[in-house]
């Protein structure tokens, strides 16, 4: 139902779930730090006015140069709150990448790790449109202008008092497969719709007081472990989507990624749903599993969700041959189209490799460019209408060629044959 996120704002959602839920239930777990929601929530308002007091206002863009880190998710909240416009940088590019991601985003202000130093120096000295520089966990020496850590420490940790509107927007940077990298403005309430498409929400709210509720009944909200980088849209989504439920974000903190510090992270924190990229991180784990059978006991954990590479048939099997009771969603998508295919696989419901089930919005634009009936075979272009993107950040070309208008509805066409 698209009408179900209409008039929801995603900050005023967070600001509603962390009034109705224990303030000390875990938000963010890292390694041994556990964030409460009564923290994630103090922590973001002051945060978020801080940003306002250095004179960051409504619309700027605030780039995030971080591996997975309780402060990159607090960062994250406190631009949704203050209305600033996250941007997701990847913390491999060189520096002449990343400067080139800033300066297409526009980015006046930067959260970064202080691992990152010496690349924030070069940054800082080449691009004067960057009024704030802002370490996430150091004091970043020179070329910082403040320290996150104090920022979110002191000062008024109240509910902001300002009016947002819904179409509040997320802009996600693509992983630049297809050229170089390009912002996707999405409108909140769109990006929220989209997530209520999704094949496992079971209970889709008309509005945010009926939403609030469901939050406050839930005694045992899910608990997600997003094993890819947050700086990816699939993590962060996955991350937003169960926070805003009132649940909790499970953080490993290794650089390099270790399946058995995944599962004894699952097991610990009794994670019930696990977020990968396909095989480059299940084959790993079934491998971890394969090693060591039943050392890991896994009963709350009920879904592995996949999105952006190739999930394959046999690696499906192998994690259902140790946990049968798994549901395994395979999200076929791109950042510019959510939702454009399903597959769900259980121990009674194998799925071919690649294989997938039409999301709701999903059509098929033949080499005529008309929408190839429903039912009927053909080969084209695939796309969805309506909840969509705005377009590509300061790409008006590019939106047009992607984001196009047929029989007077608009649809989103990726690029996928």
């Amino acid at each position: 139902m698209i009408a179900a996120a209409s008039g929801w704002n995603l900050a005023d959602i967070l600001d509603g779930v962390a009034a109705c839920v224990p303030a000390d239930r875990p938000a963010i777990v890292y390694g041994e730090k556990v964030v409460s929601w009564g923290e994630l929530d103090a922590r973001s308002n002051r945060v978020a006015r801080a940003l306002l007091a250095a004179g960051h206002e409504a619309g700027e863009r605030v780039a995030f140069l971080s591996r997975n880190h309780p402060g990159y998710i607090e960062g994250f909240v406190a631009c949704l709150k203050s209305r600033l416009i996250h941007v997701n940088l990847n913390y491999r590019y060189t520096v002449d990448e990343v400067a080139g991601v800033l300066e297409d985003a526009g980015a006046t202000a930067l959260l970064y790790q202080q691992e990152f130093a010496p690349l924030v120096a070069t940054l800082v000295a080449r691009m004067p449109a960057l009024r704030s520089c802002i370490c996430l966990d150091g004091e970043g020496q020179g070329e910082a202008t403040a320290s996150f850590q104090v920022m979110a420490a002191t000062g008024d940790a109240s509910p902001l008092t300002i009016v947002r509107e819904e179409r509040d927007p997320l802009l996600l940077y693509t992983g630049g497969t297809t050229g170089r990298p390009k912002g996707v403005i999405w409108p909140g309430n769109h990006y929220r719709a989209c997530q209520l498409e999704s094949p496992l929400v079971q209970q889709r709210p008309a509005n945010l007081s009926e939403h609030l509720a469901l939050v406050a009944a839930n005694a045992t909200p899910g608990r997600v472990l997003p094993a890819c980088p947050l700086m990816h849209g699939a993590g962060i989504s996955s991350t937003l989507a169960e926070l805003l439920n009132g649940g909790t974000a499970l953080l490993l903190a290794n650089h390099r990624f270790d399946p058995h510090e995944l599962w004894h992270l699952a097991e610990r924190e009794r994670a019930t749903r696990v977020l990968i990229v396909g095989d480059v991180f299940a084959r790993p784990m079934l491998a971890a599993l394969d090693e060591q059978p039943g050392r890991y006991d896994l009963p709350s954990l009920k879904v592995i969700s996949s999105a952006g590479l190739m999930w394959s048939e046999e690696v499906k099997a192998g994690l259902l041959r140790h946990m049968p009771w798994l549901v395994l969603a395979d999200i076929y998508g791109a950042s510019e189209a959510a939702g454009l295919g399903y597959a769900i696989t259980t121990k009674d419901r194998a799925t071919p490799t690649g294989r997938f089930e039409p999301g709701p919005r999903t059509v098929m634009v033949g080499d005529d460019g008309r929408i190839v009936p429903a039912g009927q075979e053909g080969e084209g272009w695939l796309a969805r209408g309506e909840p969509l993107p705005e377009g590509y950040f300061g790409d008006p070309k590019k939106t047009a060629e992607v984001f196009r208008s047929i029989d007077g509805e608009r649809y989103s066409v990726p690029g996928d044959r």
